[in-house]
């Protein structure tokens, strides 16, 4: 089937990378955001990468949703589980479809997920594996009840996997980010968590944080 196109902001390396083609950074927003939300992370993570911020498909509010959430008012969220199933799907032919729409190494696609983004990027990550180099989830929820693990465990592994949360987050409180740390902590073979003194946002140590351990993940897997 034919990979959708989104809607995107594109920032192309600004250095040239030494291994070839460029190592791809696809950024997910959160619900009620675009893709002008997370883009300034561009210049501010390693030049080698070329980097794509994407638009979610559906309308939410005044921005956009890679699948409708409604809030109770106990304070739980329930997600559209039938949406968030189809919004992986197509991410995943997207991805399939972006290194060669972007020109970039497609041995080295990494996630940057931000709330409901983080959700799809730990969702393909259980889904799809094999596409990616490494998944950066920040301020997200735990996959149970979401995404199943569709992809074996081995494969799962092998995929670097750095989770941060806000531990005065009221929107998606700091339980979802340790809830991950359990899922994720004996299984990956390279897992990074991280709680910083923020609230449903990303705190500038955080991004110091992930632009580090991008850049150490790209060095780790040098291209001949």
């Amino acid at each position: 089937m034919t990979a959708p196109d989104w809607p995107h902001r594109l920032a192309r390396a600004r250095r040239p990378d030494p291994a070839g083609r460029p190592p791809l950074l696809v950024l997910l927003h959160g619900i009620g955001a675009d893709e002008d939300d997370l883009f300034p992370l561009a210049s501010l993570l390693d030049p080698r990468f070329t980097v794509v911020s994407l638009r979610a498909p559906r309308p939410y509010g005044p921005g956009r949703a890679w699948f409708h959430i409604d809030w109770l008012p106990d304070g739980t969220v329930q997600p559209d589980v039938a949406q968030a199933h189809a919004a992986l799907v197509e991410l995943e032919r997207w991805l399939a479809a972006a290194p060669a729409r972007f020109g970039t190494d497609p041995e080295r696609t990494f996630l940057l997920g931000f709330s409901q983004g983080a959700m799809m990027s730990v969702g393909l990550l259980r889904r799809a594996p094999a596409r990616l180099a490494g998944v950066v989830a920040l301020s997200g929820r735990a996959p149970d009840g979401l995404f199943e693990p569709e992809a074996p465990a081995d494969a799962v592994a092998r995929v670097p996997l750095l989770v941060a949360h806000g531990v005065h987050d009221d929107l998606l409180p700091v339980a979802h980010g340790r809830r991950m740390r359990e899922l994720f902590a004996s299984l990956s073979r390279d897992f990074t968590y991280r709680e910083f003194p923020v609230a449903h946002g990303i705190a500038g140590d955080e991004v110091t944080l992930v632009r580090e351990w991008l850049t150490a993940r790209l060095d780790a897997r040098p291209r001949p």
